[in-house]
């Protein structure tokens, strides 16, 4: 028994002293780990929570935003991106693409010298591979359907050509980010390595840590925070000679709107994603930190996001089935009324339903003279009174107005609670009360989910207000959506309410939007002109009312970054959350310009003085300045953070060669290479210092626990001997 007990106590104290090892060797990874990145070298963006955050399989069933990770931002890259406020479409992974006669296949061609992160190839296995994933495993892999929809199958041609073949004809695939390898409004269709992958079930894969062809790697991904670091490796610092400017990008959650906005007021956050924060907040913000920028300057402040607003109308209820009626309606919206009120003035009046980017200004210039000509923007009450007079309609005593048919004019007004409800409810109130001060009798239903949809697709319904998406360079999709085909007769659901379910049916409309289809956008004069005659109709029509664009609210912090794209500035779009953000971040060689634009750039640069020991291509510094190229024994001024990383490759120098007419200057020389060396390493070490500084409170509260621990066991081993 008592050998027993002193067994006992022997593995007590050996497991004690276990526990405490791993304790400690604990802390020494949180002191070297722990720390967070040094705040003037990295690039802080707010996000959202983050659910499942190791799960970086794009395609895996539940997986999270890519765009919530990071990851298309930083980590994968696209073949080609389109920029918005330019009209730009970008080559990036590859140079060009070109269409059969037929448009039922397209030929990519690929940039030579792309690599992976893990020093791998870009080819044309790794895009044939992933087609040919998606359709193996549609409907079950996310986004596998919309492909198997369209593509027949790709094949390669060889190492840097593929073809795409589609199943039927579509001059406007490369425009369809859910099938085509661009990033377009908010990502596209993403390219996975084939070395990899080929080896993984693409249902259960985590793909973590991701291997990916963009400028960063992930060091780590959780729920509330995703710490990124860049690559000098990336294959664009070869080809192109650009590195991006942050060393460390940090994608934080930062907790409700009243945290994120000391944040960003302390400027502890540099970017911050759509809908993260309110406009009266962030004017709080502002006028405590002017480092903190929008988009506008002034009224509306906003960024135009891809998606109009309109107001839905029924167009198979009488009396909403009635052009006139419903040009009746658009003359009692008060636009500038619910900028005001629903957007609190971020957002302006429209007679469109497409976003008014850049990419879409010769569209939107052409028919000018039609939105003068049908009054879109009109707010008239009195006209809209005329109208309905002629028609027969008249007022009862309530001052309602009553229909020739003898029954109230009535309007039934539906609204998602749950999908951006301060917005829906906002523009409710502000949209019906307008109505009814014009005597049109109102019934607002506020629905959720399952509900609201199924009422939409069942058409029983009279008024919705909501979005036109999506919207692009390319005025065809928000058009294509009001095709008869989409419709369904009275009585019947449609299959999705996005796509005509307002039930519009025009036999005239639809001949000419198939037209439309079958014309390249790159055949820019025909297309210009079948616009035109659509927006003729639909306008005449009216089958949905435009009400305002879409304000998107993207402030940025000045304080440690800037060049951020501004209205003054527009060089592309503002937007964290989208796949272009890489070229935010990176600035791109603008096709029109014939020269490289933008990126972001440290408020606040180092310089030195290197000296190039070997031949140097031409580079753009983390300033944004273009610098070389050098020959061997050149000396140039440029960025620190250029300085090192050209030494760390070997080319250059902080000390200058030494001429061969002083040998006895060499021992000199290398003493004050020699001292450099170690002033650069002290540097370092101050910094990791500093930032150890700021863990030391917890470090001693750790030192504490073990230290009573300790005293525990010597307690107990004491007692237990005696």
């Amino acid at each position: 028994m008592r050998r027993f007990k002193k067994l006992t106590t022997e593995r007590f104290a050996k497991t004690l002293c276990v526990a405490i090892l791993v304790l400690l060797l604990t802390l020494s990874f949180y002191g070297a780990f722990a720390q967070p990145p040094p705040r003037e070298e990295t690039l802080y963006i707010a996000r959202g929570r983050v659910v499942n955050p190791t799960l970086l399989n794009l395609y895996a069933p539940g997986a999270p935003s890519r765009s919530h990770t990071c990851m298309h931002q930083f980590v994968w890259e696209y073949l080609f991106y389109y920029n918005f406020e330019t009209g730009e479409y970008i080559p990036w992974l590859a140079e060009k693409f070109e269409y059969s006669p037929d448009y039922k296949s397209v030929k990519i061609y690929l940039r030579k010298g792309v690599k992976w992160s893990d020093g791998h190839p870009f080819t044309a296995d790794d895009v044939v591979f992933t087609y040919e994933m998606l359709l193996k495993y549609a409907p079950r892999l996310s986004g596998s359907a919309a492909v198997a929809a369209k593509v027949a199958g790709a094949r390669k041609i060889d190492d840097y050509t593929v073809e795409i073949l589609l199943k039927d004809p579509d001059p406007r695939f490369h425009l369809d980010r859910s099938t085509f390898p661009a990033a377009l409004v908010w990502g596209g269709l993403t390219i996975v390595p084939k070395h990899i992958w080929e080896k993984e079930d693409p249902l259960t894969f985590k793909n973590y840590p991701p291997v990916g062809t963009g400028p960063y790697r992930v060091v780590s991904s959780g729920e509330t925070e995703s710490i990124l670091e860049r690559r000098d490796d990336w294959w664009a610092t070869e080809l192109f000679g650009i590195r991006p400017a942050p060393k460390y990008i940090v994608c934080k959650y930062y907790g409700p709107e009243e945290s994120l906005a000391a944040a960003l007021a302390a400027n502890d956050v540099d970017a911050v994603f759509i809908g993260m924060i309110t406009f009266g907040t962030l004017q709080t913000v502002i006028a405590r930190n002017p480092a903190v920028i929008v988009w506008r300057r002034t009224s509306p402040y906003s960024w135009i996001d891809p998606c109009p607003r309109v107001l839905m109308v029924n167009n198979q209820r009488y009396p909403w089935s009635l052009p006139e009626v419903r040009h009746a309606i658009s003359y009692l919206l008060n636009r500038p009324l619910i900028a005001e009120l629903v957007f609190d003035k971020t957002t302006y009046p429209t007679p469109h339903i497409f976003p008014e980017y850049g990419g879409m200004k010769p569209y939107l210039d052409a028919v000018k003279d039609l939105v003068d000509k049908y009054e879109i923007l009109k707010y008239d009450p009195k006209k809209a009174e005329e109208i309905l007079t002629k028609l027969g309609f008249k007022k009862g005593p309530d001052g309602i107005w009553v229909t020739p048919n003898g029954t109230k004019l009535e309007a039934i007004y539906i609204y998602h609670t749950a999908s951006d409800p301060v917005e829906q409810r906002k523009a409710m109130e502000v949209i019906t009360s307008l109505l009814r001060a014009a005597g049109i009798s109102v019934i607002a239903k506020g629905l959720e989910g399952p509900a609201f949809i199924d009422t939409m697709n069942r058409g029983e319904w009279d008024l919705r207000y909501g979005y036109m998406c999506p919207g692009d360079s390319d005025p065809f999709f928000n058009l294509y959506i009001s095709h008869s085909k989409f419709a369904a007769p009275p009585g019947q659901p449609v299959s999705n309410w996005e796509y005509n379910g307002w039930r519009y049916i025009n036999p005239e409309y639809d001949k000419l939007i198939d037209q439309l289809q079958l014309t390249s956008p790159l055949e820019k004069e025909k297309a210009i002109t079948l616009f035109k005659q659509i927006m003729e109709i639909f306008y005449r029509d009216l089958p949905v009312i435009p009400v305002v664009q879409a304000p998107a609210i993207v402030p940025f912090s000045t304080q440690y970054w800037t060049g951020w794209p501004t209205a003054e500035n527009p060089w592309i779009m503002p937007v964290p959350w989208w796949a272009q953000f890489n070229l935010v971040v990176n600035g791109y060689y603008s096709p029109s310009k014939g020269e490289w634009v933008g990126g972001i750039k440290p408020a606040r640069i180092d310089y030195a003085t290197v000296y190039f020991t070997k031949d140097t291509p031409r580079f753009r510094g983390i300033d944004l300045i273009w610098y070389g190229p050098f020959k061997a024994g050149d000396a140039a001024r440029i960025p620190s953070d250029d300085a090192e990383f050209w030494i760390k490759k070997g080319y250059a120098s902080y000390t200058p060669p030494i001429p061969s007419l002083a040998p006895e200057l060499k021992p000199l020389v290398d003493q004050v290479a020699a001292l450099t060396n170690t002033v650069s390493i002290l540097k370092d070490s101050v910094g990791s210092l500093t930032v150890q500084l700021s863990n030391l409170t917890t470090l001693v509260t750790i030192n504490l626990v073990i230290s009573i621990l300790l005293i525990i066991a010597v307690i107990y081993l004491a007692v237990r001997k005696k």
